[in-house]
């Protein structure tokens, strides 16, 4: 079956240009959210304040973004896609422009705060995008990219903003990411796809579960969250964040301490994680052939010792960059399965029960960067590093409940439909 040509940039079904101002915009996100890390100290410098008070803008960002996933994420699922991501792309411009120019903490944080709110709205919309408006044929591989975009932000985002912030300024980092983020803006409002497609667009055969509720939103969000083993992935999701975000938010505090302000060694730490994040692309077609659940659970029993082990060997280059690679690639093979797990268990809510997911990101954004702040500022990084190692602990206990209740439940007789009905077709 052939696919009409639109402002996109369709070819053969795939909208190009789409896919890639989504895949720029969650960059563009991703990169202001773990940008400020190896920018702390220069920004409480800039402001006269502490590391630990400015460790609360990662909190504001974090909270904005859950409240922002909450409330207008779900909005696509009912009006339109396009508006959902034009507007919070707009506001996130908005957002990061006062944080260029703020003139005190105050300012800053309504910048962030303002970035946050979009970026929730922006992120979970850009992957239900993928999952309502890419026919099936190509929404593998229009996930991938999007997810991608993580990687990219870590491996090319964070240690660039480190590198302008150390030789030009922060501020120059937060106005080159408002100009990144008006170049979205412009491939969003061409975008295709203004409504979601009705059951007759629908190219797969997928499980009949409800769409929206008619009673309103909160039925809705309910339902969407009470569907089977969502629960138990949104919580893993929360508590896997906690211990990363947690780490991560003074990972480049705790470099700049250890290398000095003056040395281009933190950017090439972050960088070395950033391409460890980057392997999900290759990791992700192992957990597909040995079990999505059960690589899931290894994956997160691996990532209590590398949580560990970075603040351990903070003194050792050598050992410290092969554990922060390391860290990368399990980092990013969780992700990947929690939000891959989570996208497949109601497709007629993907918009909903990603917000959840973003809802449970970024609330770990808000309290591991204002729960952890005074154990780093007390007892230093290894503190830290233990801290997460226990919450990650409890997530690898969860998840192992949750794929033991997977067991005969619908994913597998969907991916069985799926492939059945589906073999020897030309969509």
């Amino acid at each position: 079956m052939s696919h009409p040509q639109d402002n996109g940039g369709n070819r053969a079904g795939f909208p190009v240009l789409t896919v890639l101002g989504l895949m720029a915009g969650i960059f563009t996100v991703g990169s202001e959210e773990l940008v400020v890390s190896p920018l702390l100290v220069r920004m409480a410098t800039s402001f006269d304040t502490t590391v630990g008070v400015m460790a609360l803008s990662v909190s504001v960002y974090g909270a904005a973004t859950a409240l922002g996933a909450l409330v207008f994420a779900p909005l696509g699922d009912r009006v339109s896609r396009k508006l959902s991501l034009s507007a919070g792309m707009a506001v996130f411009v908005v957002g990061t422009v006062l944080c260029a120019c703020a003139t005190g903490t105050g300012l800053f944080f309504t910048g962030r705060a303002l970035a946050g709110l979009a970026a929730g709205a922006f992120v979970p919309t850009a992957y239900a995008f993928v999952g309502d408006q890419i026919p099936y044929e190509h929404r593998a591989k229009a996930m991938g990219i999007l997810v991608s975009s993580w990687s990219l932000s870590l491996v090319l985002g964070v240690p660039m903003g480190s590198f302008v912030g150390q030789w030009a300024g922060w501020r120059w980092t937060f106005g080159l990411l408002s100009l990144l983020g008006c170049l979205v803006l412009s491939a969003m409002l061409r975008a295709g796809g203004e409504r979601r497609p009705g059951p007759e667009a629908r190219t797969e055969p997928e499980r009949e579960t409800p769409g929206p509720s008619a009673g309103g939103w909160a039925r809705s969000a309910a339902r969407a969250l009470l569907t089977p083993r969502v629960p138990a992935y949104v919580l893993t999701t929360f508590l896997v964040m906690l211990g990363w975000y947690g780490m991560y938010t003074f990972l480049g505090t705790a470099l700049e301490y250890r290398y000095g302000s003056a040395s281009s060694l933190t950017g090439v730490m972050i960088l070395l994680y950033g391409l460890g994040f980057a392997s999900s692309s290759v990791t992700g077609r192992f957990a597909d052939r040995l079990g999505k659940e059960r690589v899931l659970s290894a994956s997160l029993a691996a990532l209590v010792p590398a949580l560990v082990g970075v603040p351990l060997l903070i003194h050792w280059t050598a050992p410290l960059a092969v554990c922060l690679f390391g860290w990368g690639i399990l980092q990013s093979l969780v992700v990947t399965l929690l939000s891959t797990l989570l996208s497949e268990s109601s497709p007629h809510q993907r918009g909903t029960v990603l917000a959840f997911y973003s809802l449970a990101t970024n609330l770990a954004v808000a309290v591991g960067a204002a729960a952890l702040a005074p154990l780093f500022t007390a007892h230093g990084f290894l503190a830290v590093g233990w801290a997460c190692a226990a919450i990650t602990a409890l997530a690898v206990g969860l998840s192992r409940w949750a794929a033991s209740t997977a067991t005969g439940g619908p994913e597998p007789v969907a991916v069985s439909r799926t492939r059945g009905g589906n073999e020897g077709k030309d969509t």
